[in-house]
């Protein structure tokens, strides 16, 4: 007995419920699920980037405040040099 697999079908669940379904909305419907359930299984766990990044963004917050009040006490300070010069 001779097997001929030119008749076999895909075995994706997309394909057996597109066969199924009728109208262009559930086609749709189907389709876009099981494209958004391929992709949820191509996810990568970003917790580690994203912690990293927080606290990257933490370090700069605090050298631009650090900044900020550096050049505040440089301008403050070369003022009042100046007015005390001008006595």
């Amino acid at each position: 007995m001779k097997l001929n697999f030119n008749r076999v079908k895909s075995f994706s669940t997309a394909g057996v419920a597109m066969s199924g379904a009728r109208s262009l909305k559930a086609k749709v419907v189907v389709g876009s699920t099981a494209m958004l359930a391929s992709g949820a299984s191509f996810a990568e766990d970003h917790t580690a980037l994203i912690g990293t990044a927080a606290t990257e963004g933490s370090t700069n917050v605090l050298a631009v405040i650090a900044g900020v009040i550096g050049i505040a006490i440089l301008g403050f300070g070369v003022k009042s040099m100046i007015a005390w010069f001008n006595r």
